[in-house]
């Protein structure tokens, strides 16, 4: 959900048969106790797997984007070079190419989603375990972009499985806090990726640091063992259906303004920034374990925290409301930090910014894909919310990495100026879609 970048939980929202398909009967779902407390069980097991599934999911992404440039930037690569590392991680976004097979393969009694979860936890595992064959990753950045290759694939089809398992799970009244979880589950991801893993390195090295970070991917497996999955009535949609349908959630109302115009922009706009400020606090002198930090650690409390609130703030205010908040927020603090990061940057006033910078950018993030989520449909959630969430990782990598390469050229400060004027644009865009057209299942 991913920020940023970020994809996060899928949610449907009202159904929506797909045009020339034929109609898949979905199971109403499970009768919910009339007493609190076996409700409220199940629901907090939903959401500590969710929370595992997530942060896992987004260890590899933390490391890429904190520890995994810290490290390159501080042994002299180039910030052209940077972002080629890091447009490696755009796997995420060609996950519509199989996540229909995600849908359409695995169903048992047993469970659907769940079943794929358990093949592909161990198999992100063994991806984050190949890393520790690369001990010097700076002399061997071909072969350390093929492991990121690697470990993006398998966490990305993870990604298909966890949106498609929540959707299934959640209602319109949970799916707020669902989302909300999940997006901070991704903040915690990146504290491990980006902090605990960069802190390892300093003291230890690389290879202790890599097998941390494999241990890690597998905490989540005893919850996905334990998990109990729900599933539709009917038989799986047919291989040739889902790939013919897999553009069709762009036929619901709003929808292909928002996922094809929209989304990217706002979405891009609002994390364009945010690669640049690792190599960017490099530069200025920060030290490795400071970096690890702040930018792994302190940085994911305001990020987790709003991405928490905003559930509740969407059901009061709405999303246009919102959005006219946490876009402007992005931009200001962006711009606030320009003349702090490209002189010596100091520590107690830039991470106060970046707190502010990261909390309005998460809240964003989780904005956007409650909107996605209640464009996905039944039978297909998987496929329609990866298909919304790739579009938006396409334009979050191309940017991201985009704005790196620039910055080798015209500075930081230019860049960051743009991305800026960027998260500007998008935030206009989005208010203007939401007050005016009906997107999803809710204003």
């Amino acid at each position: 959900m991913g920020v940023a970048h970020n994809g996060t939980s899928a949610t449907p929202g009202a159904s929506a048969v797909i045009p020339g398909a034929t109609t898949t009967a979905v199971a109403a779902p499970p009768p919910r106790s009339s007493t609190p407390g076996p409700q409220a069980g199940r629901t907090a097991r939903l959401l500590a797997l969710v929370s595992g599934l997530y942060i896992t999911q987004y260890l590899g992404v933390g490391f890429l984007y904190v520890g995994l440039s810290a490290i390159l930037r501080r042994e002299g690569v180039s910030l052209e070079a940077l972002a080629a590392v890091t447009l490696a991680g755009a796997a995420w976004a060609f996950k519509p190419l199989w996540a229909p097979l995600i849908d359409r393969f695995g169903r048992r009694s047993t469970g659907h989603y769940r079943r794929w979860l358990l093949i592909l936890q161990p198999l992100l595992g063994l991806t984050s375990l190949a890393l520790v064959a690369i001990p010097d990753p700076v002399h061997h950045l071909p072969l350390l972009s093929a492991a990121v290759v690697a470990y993006t694939l398998t966490s990305s089809t993870q990604d298909i499985a966890a949106d498609g398992l929540t959707a299934r799970a959640v209602d319109d009244a949970t799916r707020p806090l669902a989302n909300g979880v999940a997006n901070a589950a991704q903040w915690l991801g990146n504290v491990l990726g980006g902090g605990l893993i960069v802190l390892i390195y300093a003291a230890a090295g690389w290879v202790p640091a890599m097998l941390v970070l494999t241990a890690l991917c597998l905490l989540p497996l005893p919850l996905v063992l334990a998990h109990r999955e729900a599933l539709p009535a009917g038989p799986a949609p047919r291989l040739s259906q889902a790939y013919a349908a897999l553009w069709q959630v762009f036929r619901r109302s709003g929808a292909a303004r928002w996922g094809l115009l929209v989304m990217p922009l706002l979405l891009g706009g609002t994390t364009a920034a945010y690669p640049l400020w690792t190599p960017v606090l490099t530069d200025a002198g920060w030290s490795l374990p400071r970096l690890g930090v702040v930018m792994g650690m302190l940085l994911a409390a305001p990020a987790a925290a709003a991405s928490l609130l905003v559930g509740a703030a969407l059901r009061r205010f709405g999303r246009a409301r919102c959005l006219a908040v946490t876009g402007p927020l992005v931009a200001l603090s962006t711009l606030a930090l320009i003349p702090l990061v490209t002189a010596e940057a100091p520590v107690v006033t830039t991470t106060l910014l970046l707190g502010l910078h990261v909390a309005a950018m998460a809240a964003g993030s989780t904005l956007v894909y409650t909107v996605n989520m209640s464009l996905a449909r039944p039978s297909s959630e998987g496929t329609d919310f990866t298909t919304l969430a790739a579009i938006a990782m396409v334009a979050s990598y191309i940017l991201g990495s985009g704005a790196l390469y620039l910055a080798g050229s015209f500075g930081y400060g230019i860049v960051l100026a743009g991305t800026a004027v960027l998260a500007l644009l998008g935030t206009v865009a989005g208010v203007l879609q939401l007050r005016t057209t009906p997107v999803g299942s809710s204003r």
